[in-house]
C-alpha cells in the first residue's frame, strides 16, 4: 500500500533573482500544465485564484469530474482539471463510508495534503498568510501562472496501486507536462516493474512527461523509495527559517525548543515531572516514560508539565499529548534527538527538545527540589545558518535496487513549509498549514521543472533532470 509522504522557501531558493525566469512572459509560463497525484484539492483556497490567467491551453484534454461537493464550476483557468479514483481502494478495503471519517467522494480534499503540495507548485500570490501568526507573509507557489490538474487516488492516507495507475493513465492522456507525486511505498523499495509508481512513471517518461516524486521520510540509509532511474527522486532539506518556542526553567536558564504555541504564557511557572515518575498503577516506569495512553497517573501529572521520551522514531506524538492532556497535565516536553525542529500542533502547550537540551533539563530536575518551567510563545526566526542542511527524517540511499544509480537525485525545502490547506482537515479550520516531509520538497522541484519547461519546452525529461542535478 502506498502512503502520502507534511512562504519563505521560494525566496530562500532565489528563484525570482534568476533573469531568464523573472523576465519570462506570463503567457509562456501559463502554458505549462502540472498534474498532481495526491489527496485532492480544496478549490476555494485563495491559492487557486486564476486572476490574470488567459484561456486554458487547447492541448489539454482533461476534465473537471463532478462528485460530492464538487462540480465543474469549481475549476477555473488555474485549476483546469480534477479527477478521483476509489474503485481500487474500495476493492481492497471496503466502502469509503465504512471508515467513519470525513471524506468527499470527489476530487475535493478532506486531508489537506494534496492542497498543500499543489499550492507549493502553482499557488497564486496571497498576502497576509500565516499559521496562527507564524511565518507571516505572502504565500505563493514556484510558478503562480502555471496550470494545475489534480488526480485523487488517495483516501485516508492510503493509495492503492490500481488507483495510482489509473491516475497516471489519465494524466498522460490529458496532456500534462509534469507529474508530481508526494507519495510512495514504505521501504524497502520494490523492484521497478512490480511497483505501480515505477510502472506509471515509466509510461509517462516515454511520453516526454517529467515525473518528480518524494523519496520518503524513513530517516535511515537504504530507505529511499521512488528510485527508478526515470524518476526525479527528491529528498528534503532545511531552509533558513525556524520556529523556536523557548523553555524557560525556574533557575532562569533558557533552553531552545520547537513547537506551535501561540497563546501567551502569562509568565507562570509550572511544576515539572518525568513521565517515568508518574506511572499509573501496575505500569512500569519505563512504559510510563513514553507517555502513551493509560500509562500516566492523573494525580501525579495534574497541573504539571510532563517530560516524555520516544520509544521509537515513529511514535504517535498526538497519542502522547492526549495522554498528558486527559490526565490533567498542562504541557508536554518531548525529547526527540533527531527531528526536534519539526513543528507539531497540540491543544496543550508542548515542545520538542534535542539531546543537549534534555541533558540540561535533567541536570536541573535532579538538582532542584521543586523544578519548574514555562513554555514561551513560538516566534519566527529568519536567516538561520547553516542552511540548507539535509533533514534528518529524509530517506537516504544507496539505491537498494540499482546501487550504481545514486538516489535521491536532489533535495529541496521540506522542513516547516507553509502552504494552503483543507479547512475540514483540522478542528480549528485553518486555511494554511505548516508541514514537513519529502512531500513538501517534491513539489518545489516540480515547480523548478515547470520553469525549465517554460524556457525549454522541447527538452526531454532526461535533459531537464540533468540540468537540475548539475546546476550549482
Amino acid at each position: 500500500m502506498n502512503r502520502l509522504h507534511t512562504t519563505n522557501s521560494w525566496n530562500f531558493l532565489g528563484i525570482d533573482s534568476i533573469p531568464q525566469y523573472n523576465k519570462l512572459p506570463k503567457d509562456i509560463q501559463s502554458d505549462v500544465i502540472i498534474g498532481v497525484i495526491d489527496s485532492g484539492v480544496w478549490p476555494e483556497s485563495q491559492s487557486y485564484n486564476d486572476y490574470g490567467l488567459g484561456p486554458v491551453p487547447t492541448r489539454f484534454k482533461g476534465e473537471c469530474v463532478s462528485g460530492q461537493n464538487f462540480t465543474r464550476y469549481n475549476c477555473n483557468r488555474k485549476l483546469i482539471g480534477a479527477r478521483y479514483y476509489s474503485k481500487g481502494f474500495e476493492a481492497v478495503n471496503g466502502p469509503l463510508e465504512s471508515f467513519n471519517q470525513t471524506f468527499f467522494r470527489s476530487a475535493r480534499d478532506s486531508k489537506g495534503h494534496g492542497t498543500h503540495t499543489s499550492s507549493i507548485i502553482v499557488g497564486s500570490k496571497v498576502s497576509n498568510v500565516s499559521m496562527y501568526g507564524l511565518g507571516s507573509g505572502t504565500a505563493r507557489g514556484g510558478v503562480p501562472s502555471a496550470r494545475l490538474s489534480v488526480y485523487k487516488p488517495c483516501w485516508f492516507d492510503e493509495c492503492t496501486d490500481a488507483d495510482i495507475l489509473a491516475a497516471f493513465s489519465d494524466a498522460i492522456h490529458d496532456g500534462v507536462d509534469i507529474i508530481s507525486l508526494s507519495l510512495g511505498q514504505g521501504p524497502p523499495q520494490q523492484i521497478y516493474f512490480e511497483d505501480a509508481i515505477s510502472i506509471g512513471s515509466f509510461h509517462a517518461f516515454q511520453k516526454g512527461i517529467v515525473v518528480s516524486a518524494s523519496a520518503g521520510n524513513s530517516f535511515f540509509a537504504e530507505t529511499a523509495t521512488n528510485v527508478a532511474p526515470w524518476i526525479l527522486t527528491v529528498g528534503a532539506s532545511t531552509v533558513d527559517r525556524e520556529f523556536p518556542s523557548y523553555l524557560l526553567l525556574g533557575n532562569l536558564k533558557q533552553l531552545k525548543a520547537f513547537g506551535v504555541n501561540t497563546n501567551p504564557d502569562q509568565g507562570k511557572q509550572y511544576s515539572l515531572i518525568y513521565g517515568a515518575d508518574a506511572a499509573a498503577s501496575r505500569i512500569p516506569s519505563r512504559n510510563a516514560s513514553f507517555c502513551k495512553k493509560n500509562t500516566l497517573d492523573s494525580n501525579s501529572i495534574k497541573g504539571r508539565i510532563v517530560v516524555c521520551i520516544l520509544e521509537e522514531l515513529g511514535d504517535d506524538k498526538d497519542e502522547k499529548l492526549s495522554a498528558v492532556e486527559e490526565g490533567g497535565g498542562v504541557g508536554m516536553i518531548l525529547v526527540d534527538p533527531l527531528a526536534k525542529y519539526i513543528l507539531h500542533q497540540s491543544v496543550i502547550q508542548s515542545v520538542l527538545i534535542g539531546e543537549a537540551e534534555a541533558e540540561e533539563l535533567y541536570k536541573y530536575m535532579t538538582t532542584e527540589k521543586n523544578p519548574t518551567a514555562r513554555i514561551s510563545i513560538t516566534v519566527t526566526n529568519v536567516g538561520i545558518k547553516p542552511a540548507p542542511a539535509i533533514a534528518v527524517f529524509s530517506s537516504k540511499g544507496p539505491n537498494v535496487i540499482t546501487p550504481d544509480i545514486i538516489k535521491p537525485d536532489i533535495t529541496a525545502p521540506g522542513v516547516n513549509i507553509l502552504a494552503a490547506w483543507s479547512p475540514v482537515s483540522t478542528a480549528d479550520s485553518i486555511n494554511y498549514n505548516i508541514l514537513s516531509g519529502t512531500s513538501m520538497s517534491c513539489p518545489h522541484v516540480s515547480a523548478v521543472v515547470a520553469l525549465l519547461k517554460s524556457v525549454h519546452p522541447y527538452w526531454s525529461p532526461a535533459a531537464i533532470k540533468s540540468a537540475i542535478m548539475t546546476t550549482g
